[in-house]
């Protein structure tokens, strides 16, 4: 009996702990959009209805409406929706490493909250700067002012940013004696020259400092 009682006790809870929760849809063409749980309706089939993205007011193109949809997510991994973080800060996570739920409609809703809404585009992913092309110049970004932070404060004190990036190549030159590599790497469009002159700069300008405090900092 207890064997026969167990599952229905944990699938009847599965199916109600559903209803009302924050998931990520995906339409034919592999856009994710964000929903809200209606109804369970049982074999991987719910009822949603999709919500905007942050600062996006009026209908968008290809988006869907308001009006309740169902959806089969039962071909979907885990055969259930992928959740929504909890508690999104008005400008996205900084690293994308401390997100509750981590799976590919998180990842790229938080880098269109941190770009869209932050005007920030770049994020962190432990070690590694995600860069979002914005097809857009932010002169506040690399000033002098800003390539010099990133030599005197360490990198967890400060917004991310690829200047992190090459401070941390240029420190494990001046400790180790040994070559260091960036590696810089997108799709076509993405933003990779941009990047690479950025980061050449910010070397060029650490290795001709003219403030030694700059360069014992870093050693």
């Amino acid at each position: 009996l207890t064997d026969v009682a167990l599952p229905l006790a944990i699938g009847a809870f599965t199916v109600q702990a559903m209803e009302g929760a924050k998931v990520y849809t995906q339409a034919s063409t592999g856009a994710w959009h964000k929903a809200t749980v209606l109804a369970a309706l049982g074999g991987g089939k719910y009822r949603v209805r999709h919500e905007p993205w942050e600062g996006v007011h009026g209908p968008e193109d290809g988006a869907p409406g308001p009006e309740p949809v169902e959806v089969d997510a039962s071909k979907m991994e885990g055969g259930t929706l992928p959740f929504q973080n909890s508690s999104m800060p008005e400008n996205g996570f900084a690293d994308m490493t401390t997100l509750d739920h981590l799976h590919e409609a998180a990842l790229l809703h938080n880098l269109r909250v941190r770009m869209f809404a932050g005007g920030c585009p770049y994020t962190y992913t432990a070690e590694i700067v995600i860069a979002v092309n914005p097809y857009a110049w932010y002169p506040q970004l690399y000033t002098d002012e800003m390539r010099k932070e990133y030599l005197v404060f360490d990198r967890s004190r400060l917004a991310p940013h690829v200047y992190a990036t090459s401070s941390v190549a240029y420190s494990g030159l001046q400790e180790t004696h040994t070559d260091q590599a960036i590696l810089v790497s997108g799709e076509s469009g993405a933003g990779k020259t941009e990047t690479v002159k950025i980061l050449m700069g910010h070397l060029a300008l650490i290795a001709s400092s003219d403030d030694p405090s700059h360069i014992r900092r870093i050693v």
